[in-house]
């Protein structure tokens, strides 16, 4: 199987700059929805694409424009939510199964306006419901899309440039990037796959 091989991976990417700006604005968008993006292994994805860029592979430009306007966009889309449906987010999941965490945001929004939408960008927990809980405490659009378009650039560049780094330093080939990249993806997606089940497993027995 020819897409498996690291070498036919490196030089389609290579080929094609597009392919990594769309599969960057996809993943970006879906981490950046409510109750979605906590399924997404984002930050990952763009330190990965960051080794890439430093090994010739990925095109800067390409990676930095679909990872910062697929998350601005997904951001934007949970804000109309919480603007939307303000009076029934409180039945939405994540925050119908743990309404702390929709205390919590409301908190740190309330506290912090429109700098909570850049701060919570870089925190997990953060970043797929402060976009919502925005919308829910109806934060003007024209300040909610100046920090939220800030903070996704801020945010995709820093994760992008960290994996950078690493690569520059590393002195890794392609095909040894695009191993390494595929490896940390897969160990990510088996830790959430494995906490959900956990966390699944303690609820029911909590309930029983």
């Amino acid at each position: 199987m020819e897409f498996l091989n690291p070498q036919y991976l490196a030089d389609v990417i290579a080929a094609h700059p597009h392919y990594v700006a769309a599969v960057l604005f996809a993943v970006m968008f879906a981490e950046s929805l409510l109750a979605v993006g906590y399924l997404v292994p984002a930050g990952t994805l763009l330190f990965s694409a960051g080794t890439l860029i430093a090994v010739g592979v990925v095109s800067p430009e390409a990676a930095v424009l679909g990872a910062a306007l697929g998350a601005s966009l997904g951001s934007f889309c949970s804000y109309a939510v919480g603007r939307t449906f303000s009076t029934r987010i409180e039945g939405l999941w994540p925050f119908s199964r743990y309404p702390s965490l929709l205390e919590r945001n409301r908190v740190f929004v309330r506290r912090h306006g429109g700098k909570s939408l850049f701060m919570g960008r870089f925190t997990k927990i953060l970043r797929p419901t402060v976009p919502a809980v925005a919308g829910m405490l109806d934060m003007p659009l024209r300040r909610f899309t100046l920090f939220n378009l800030s903070g996704c650039l801020a945010w995709t560049s820093t994760y992008l440039g960290v994996g950078f780094l690493l690569g520059s330093s590393a002195e890794f080939t392609p095909q040894q990037t695009i191993q390494l990249s595929a490896l940390l993806l897969t160990a990510t997606l088996l830790f959430g796959l494995t906490t959900m089940a956990v966390r699944r497993h303690r609820a029911r027995a909590a309930d029983s």
